[in-house]
């Protein structure tokens, strides 16, 4: 998702830093971009760290400018299990990538962003707006999103947009990671995609087209909102 979205905002005209853990992945993303024609480059940062939140910022100013549009999207999976066995460190670590780092990118982005306006999307879950069993951390750290997207928007209206997406079951590595998880423990991971109206995964591309538009086209008004795409599974 955040890679097909650097490359939507880039095509749209927008100088990208892309963001990773893992450096070599935010090269690649980086190199795809400058060779459609595009500007791109790439940091490694651990969401987590404040330190290192603070250097993507800053490399994005020193690069670009002010940033005009930031797309908050790392997340961790943790673990798939009770709450009664959820190991603590691996619960402390969720909480640390999702909740943690999308703070601190809030935290370091909006002041930056305040010289000329702009726009946020965090990124949340289906299972940030409903319980959902055995993935306690993910669920509760995604609830937080949720909070925490509310509370900035209303901080920072007018002059910057602050929205939240919810996607469902996506096809991309986590949910390959859930699935393998699930098919270890003796389950069947077959369960998720009849839990979905339309009947499958989504893409990376459908969240990512989302996202650039309400980045780089979504009305002024739009702010504050916490906007479920995830193929009616969350419908009332």
């Amino acid at each position: 998702m955040g890679g097909a979205a650097c490359e939507g905002l880039a095509q749209r005209g927008f100088s990208v830093l892309v963001v990773d853990l893992d450096g070599d992945r935010a090269q690649a993303t980086a190199d795809r971009i400058t060779a459609a024609g595009g500007t791109a480059s790439s940091f490694a940062a651990d969401v987590s760290d404040a330190d290192a939140v603070a250097g993507y910022v800053a490399a994005c100013v020193e690069r670009y400018g002010a940033p005009r549009a930031f797309f908050n999207n790392a997340a961790f999976e943790g673990a798939i299990a009770p709450i009664t066995e959820y190991p603590l460190d691996i619960f402390d670590r969720t909480m640390a990538i999702n909740v943690r780092g999308v703070f601190l990118g809030l935290k370091h982005v909006i002041p930056a962003m305040r010289e000329r306006g702009g726009s946020i999307v965090n990124v949340s879950s289906q299972a940030g707006i409903r319980g959902v069993p055995n993935l306690s951390a993910y669920s509760a750290s995604k609830h937080a999103v949720v909070g925490l997207s509310r509370g900035a928007a209303l901080e920072e209206a007018p002059g910057i947009r602050i929205n939240c997406v919810c996607p469902g079951p996506t096809d991309t590595r986590m949910m390959a990671d859930i699935e393998a998880t699930v098919r270890a423990q003796g389950g069947d991971p077959s369960g998720f995609v009849d839990n979905i109206p339309v009947g499958r995964y989504g893409r990376p591309e459908e969240i990512a087209a989302f996202v650039v538009w309400l980045l780089a086209e979504a009305p002024e008004f739009l702010t504050g909102a916490v906007l479920p795409i995830d193929g009616g599974m969350t419908t009332p």
